[in-house]
């Protein structure tokens, strides 16, 4: 374009339109401490009404008849001024901006590969973004203990975004009430019943993964069998015991052929259940019982249960068969455990992509109620599972 074709006037550029014999208003680039470019500058520009723009920007297809000549001309104008959405603007507009936040209540997001909750982000970023939306972490709010929190000053901190996903073990029950009566749309990972059945969920299905395991287990002959509980009381390892009993009692396996021993310390929540102080102690259980199958509510424990048994000669699996159950969000306890091992895998990933579209169907249908799904666990093709070598 030559300088004869356009003309400044009050700051705008009055320029032809390519092919066309019309002109238009451009605003000349904005310099470092003006204005912010706003839509009613887009469409001043692009010579059509706000309204037109906000339906071209925001992809309201359904809200105005818009002209293909006219979409271009708006997102010309767009470029030329360099206009970026006011997101924040949008969401007090009650309109939605494709941001999903992300919230978690522990001290440090899942940035490591080792975090049990790493995989969980990513299941959610991958999904964001084929749904094309963008992900929003949420990390600076603290309360008066310095604890990470939703509010401050009795505002809900979230509201930048159309709606979020909790990801993490550490929960406030208070606060999670709050937000659901408030009705800002969010999910949770993992199953939470102490916040209340108005919550929204996706957790891993561990009642029938360690059931299917039990069935594996009986399935090629081991009839006696040795259950290593963790020292710790949560939600996801008392369904992992649940899945556990239910098998047995299927089978017919009574206290006899399947017992259980708490890995380390007393477990409250089983009190009637011996102590095995280590690995050591699991393996003389497992021979006491005359187990041929030891399943580890941990895989951290059962990677250590193996190990143990290979250095006192034990084969695995001929004499004995190990399976892990996963973990469960202890982070010293994380690690990668030998690719032989035998493992119930939790499905992260696909939870952190379920919880995406969960939420995107509360936003599409916010008075249709709380939802809540189960994701089907996977057990691995580890070498630490076969027959029992007196079958």
């Amino acid at each position: 374009m030559l300088d004869s074709d356009r003309s400044v006037v009050n700051g705008w550029v009055r320029r032809d339109l390519a092919g066309t014999g019309r002109q238009v208003s451009v605003a000349q680039r904005r310099r470092p401490g003006s204005r912010r470019v706003t839509q009613s500058d887009v469409a001043r520009a692009a010579n059509v009404s706000t309204a037109i723009v906000s339906t071209v920007i925001n992809g309201k297809s359904d809200a105005i008849r818009v002209s293909e000549q006219t979409r271009e001309r708006v997102w010309q104008a767009v470029r030329d001024l360099h206009y970026t959405p006011n997101i924040a603007a949008q969401s007090l507009a009650g309109g939605r901006n494709r941001i999903i936040g992300a919230f978690t209540y522990q001290r440090m997001f899942p940035w490591e590969s080792r975090d049990f909750y790493y995989e969980f982000l990513l299941g959610i970023e991958e999904e964001a973004e084929a749904v094309a939306h963008h992900l929003l972490l949420f990390t600076g709010a603290k309360n008066e203990s310095g604890e990470r929190s939703i509010f401050s000053r009795d505002a809900n901190l979230l509201r930048l975004a159309d709606g979020a996903i909790l990801v993490g073990g550490r929960v406030d029950s208070e606060e999670l009430a709050k937000l659901s009566a408030d009705g800002y749309p969010f999910v949770m990972i993992g199953r939470h019943d102490d916040v209340g059945p108005q919550v929204s969920w996706v957790a891993a299905d561990y009642t029938a993964g360690t059931d299917a395991v039990v069935e594996e287990l009986y399935g090629l002959g081991h009839r006696r069998l040795l259950y290593v509980a963790s020292g710790r009381s949560l939600e996801t390892l008392a369904e992992r015991r649940a899945g556990f009993a239910a098998a047995c009692a299927r089978h017919r396996l009574g206290p006899k052929r399947a017992r259980m021993v708490a890995f380390g310390a007393a477990n409250p929540d089983l009190p009637r259940v011996p102590v095995a102080a280590g690995e050591a102690a699991v393996l003389a259980a497992a021979r006491e019982a005359g187990a041929t199958a030891v399943i580890a509510e941990s895989s951290y424990v059962a990677h250590r249960v193996y190990e143990t048994a290979r250095a006192q000669g034990v084969g695995v699996p001929g004499e004995l068969s190990v399976v892990g159950l996963g973990d469960h969000g202890d982070r010293e306890n994380v690690l990668s455990p030998d690719p032989a091992l035998t493992l119930l895998r939790t499905p992260s990933r696909e939870i952190g992509a379920a919880a995406v579209r969960m939420l995107l169907r509360l936003l599409d249908a916010p008075d249709g109620g709380p939802e809540q799904e189960f994701i089907a666990c996977e057990l691995t093709a580890g070498r630490t599972v076969g027959r029992p070598s007196a079958v």
